[in-house]
């Protein structure tokens, strides 16, 4: 073999292990599945509560509930940000502190949102499912986090 094949036979190999290595830092993610076409947190909280059929009807009205809640609680969070940013113009440093504070609030109802609609999860769970809800409780973080930005 002459010295130029051998350069691209190694070239083509580490080419093909940096392939490998991409593949299995992107889809090894933890929350891969979940976030592209396994479910969704909805499957996830089915799945580890072990819900039966009756619950799981019970817990997509609650889910229902809980999405228009924070649809709305996030149009009035817009609605202060945007007056908050316009309010850049005119530097008024009062107003800007009471729409922080307007802000703040609406932030902290769409937080006592969810923690309204994981109460009522709870009480969807027969005594035998609490301790897989507890479970579930230590990983909801994580289990409702932002996606990451979508790279450019």
């Amino acid at each position: 073999m002459t010295k130029l094949r051998v350069l691209t036979i190694v070239v083509v190999v580490l080419a093909l292990v940096n392939i490998a290595a991409l593949s299995a830092l992107y889809f090894g993610r933890p929350g891969y599945g979940a976030r592209h076409g396994g479910g969704g947190p909805k499957s996830v909280v089915i799945e580890r509560l072990q819900l039966d059929a009756e619950q799981v009807k019970a817990y997509e009205i609650l889910i229902a509930e809980h999405q228009e809640a924070v649809q709305r609680l996030d149009a009035e969070l817009l609605a202060q940000r945007t007056a908050l940013y316009q309010g850049l113009k005119t530097l008024n440093a009062v107003g800007r502190d009471s729409l922080l504070t307007a802000a703040a609030n609406v932030e902290r109802r769409i937080e006592a949102t969810h923690l309204e609609h994981f109460t009522a999860l709870r009480m969807i769970c027969r005594p035998d499912q609490r301790t897989y809800y507890n479970a579930l409780v230590d990983d909801l973080a994580a289990l409702f986090r932002a996606p990451p930005p979508k790279r450019q």
